[in-house]
């Protein structure tokens, strides 16, 4: 399950786009968080989380 996990978060870090439909079949569940997160760049690093609200420093 988490090979399937982080293959969606690597297609929404590579920037594809959910069709709207698709995202509301899926809305709330783990496979949306783990898109979401790579659309929004979301990233654990040596126990420091970075996204939006904390960029990686650089």
């Amino acid at each position: 399950m988490n090979r399937i996990l982080f293959r969606i978060y690597l297609a929404g870090y590579g920037g594809w786009i959910m069709p709207r439909k698709l995202r509301r079949i899926l809305a709330r569940s783990s496979f949306h968080r783990a898109w979401l997160s790579g659309r929004n760049g979301c990233f654990v690093e040596a126990g420091t989380r970075y996204g939006p609200a904390n960029p990686y420093p650089g």
